[in-house]
């Protein structure tokens, strides 16, 4: 058995703490512990949570100095932490820097089953290092008696998000358990990925790679080596070497590695080790940074200039290939770098900056102008400047989370950008915390809310007509006098101008989260 969360809690250490959320995560196994230094999401995003690091059962000790008085900043960094595979927070500090534990911290930990664990509060003297002691301690006593890990880290990657479910993600939880660096290869010996530890090591991997021969465990500079063969089907398809320096290898410990990588790749690596565009594509947003980098030197595909990428729905299923076919065509003159393959069921296009000075407005109107005059119905939806992998990833997962909302909030829509699902996201969130919230963002349309007319000609006018009076009239099946008529009974009834800002924003934001409101029955049918 392996260490649960719920067992650490009997430590000395921690058995004053007070578990006030998320108690349906604490069974989940622990194989480390962090330190929580920075608590901004947009920095951990880009100095630690790299694309290359996904931390598997690992709980962090934070005090959360830096946002103690920002509610809305600690349940985005509850978010992120979980996004990223965190296990659970140790809080200190509660009643010396946090004043107290918002109740929308409680909600959110108990929304994702992310364990919030509080510390002594008041208690300015408390360590963070005697929790780090035990909590260690433990973890290495049961690793010491515990020799079988292959089942409990395939159980571990089979209860991750699918966004987590990758190979550097498998490899960094063997690395965690083994001590050791291991890599993988295609036949040919190229590297595929990459895990090291110490995650600083600076052993030179390709060189162990190139004098890594034998099968059995050997000694190479010091270093206890070993090279295994990982089959699918009956053929060799990859190889994983694995490199130890402070202790030997052990056969049990590489029998069972290699016993986590072959069930990996033929539960959830399908096609790994090929070399094509769709893989690429694949390893992309699987957020595979190695693999990215090997299969795009392999296609000569300059991926790091890839900065941008549209996620195209098609309607009929069917068309999906024809709707790729002419997105490759009309596509192919306007960029240097162009990948167009269908992940899932969304065809993704990812593309460099271009070869004109059209910009990407401009080229998705025309592209679905053309797509439309083939008959082929589809939406587009642009996501722009991405930095990383993670960024990309991000985007997918947030338009697959809220591509049905967004339809149903701009139901005339067939080209979004982020900044559309941004909006859907925080309008999803209003309504996801409950009446309270659901009021407060509703106060301004209090005056209407017994005339329906005038409810439904707002959200086409501010949502559908872009505050165009016409095409209000058109899309509403009268004149466009009419709508002005309504728009200026409206500000009557109000005391606003709803066509004006600031107040068109407060209209525009509450007018949404009515509609979502009101389509929510849709939704759910």
């Amino acid at each position: 058995m392996s260490v649960e969360f719920k067992n650490l809690l009997t430590l000395p250490s921690l058995r004053e703490a007070e578990v006030v959320a998320g108690k349906a995560g604490l069974d989940q196994p622990v194989t480390s512990i962090n330190v929580l230094e920075q608590s901004n999401v947009d920095k951990l995003r880009k100095e630690l949570f790299n694309q290359e690091d996904k931390y598997g059962s690992e709980i962090v000790i934070s005090g959360l100095m830096t946002i103690a008085h920002d509610v809305n900043a600690q349940v985005k960094l509850i978010q992120h932490l979980q996004h990223e595979g965190e296990i659970g927070l140790i809080l200190y500090y509660v009643g010396v820097f946090i004043p107290e534990v918002d109740q929308r911290l409680i909600d959110i930990c108990d929304q994702l089953d992310f364990p919030l664990v509080v510390m002594p509060r008041g208690e300015p003297s408390l360590r963070y290092s005697e929790v780090i002691y035990e909590v260690v301690e433990a973890i290495i006593k049961q690793e010491m008696e515990e020799m079988s890990f292959s089942n409990q880290i395939l159980e571990q990657i089979s209860n991750l998000p699918s966004n987590q479910r990758n190979v550097d993600t498998m490899l960094k939880m063997l690395t965690d358990r083994t001590h050791s660096s291991i890599v993988l290869t295609d036949i040919r010996g190229q590297m595929i990925n990459a895990g090291t530890w110490p995650s600083i090591s600076t052993l030179d991997l390709s060189y162990m790679v190139e004098q890594t021969t034998d099968a059995s465990i050997q000694t190479i500079d010091s270093v206890s080596v070993v090279k295994r063969s990982i089959f699918h089907n009956g053929m060799e398809t990859i190889q994983i070497y694995m490199f130890k320096e402070t202790q030997p290898l052990t056969e049990n410990m590489v029998e069972q590695a290699a016993e986590v990588v072959q069930i990996f790749m033929n539960l959830w690596g399908q096609n790994y080790e090929a070399v094509n565009t769709q893989e690429l594509v694949k390893a992309i947003l699987n957020d595979e940074s190695v693999k990215m980098r090997r299969l795009g030197a392999i296609l000569h595909i300059d991926v790091g200039s890839i900065s941008n990428v549209w996620f195209v729905h098609v309607k009929d299923p069917a068309e999906r290939k024809f709707v790729m076919y002419h997105l490759k065509e009309e596509m192919k003159l306007r960029f240097n770098v162009l990948l167009v393959e269908l992940f899932e069921e969304t065809v993704v296009v990812f593309m460099d900056e271009g070869k004109t000075e059209e910009d990407f407005t401009t080229i998705a109107s025309q592209v679905f102008e053309h797509l439309q005059e083939e008959q082929l119905e589809t939406t587009i939806v642009q996501y722009l400047g991405m930095n990383t992998t993670t960024d990309v990833q991000a985007a997918y997962i947030k338009m697959e989370k809220y591509f049905e909302q967004a339809q149903f909030l701009y139901p005339q829509q067939q080209i979004f950008t982020q900044l559309h699902f941004q909006f859907v996201a925080e309008c999803e969130r209003v309504v996801s915390e409950g009446e309270k919230a659901i009021r407060q963002a509703l106060v301004p349309l209090q005056p209407l809310m017994q005339q329906e007319e005038l409810l439904e000609t707002l959200a086409v006018f501010l949502l559908d007509a872009q505050s165009h009076y016409a095409k209000a009239g058109e899309l509403l099946f009268v004149h466009m006098n009419t709508i002005k008529y309504r728009i200026k009974r409206i500000n009557e009834i109000v005391h606003y101008s709803v066509t004006k800002l600031p107040e068109s924003l407060i209209y525009y934001r509450a007018i949404a989260i009515w509609r979502l409101l009101k389509n929510t029955g849709k939704r759910t049918e």
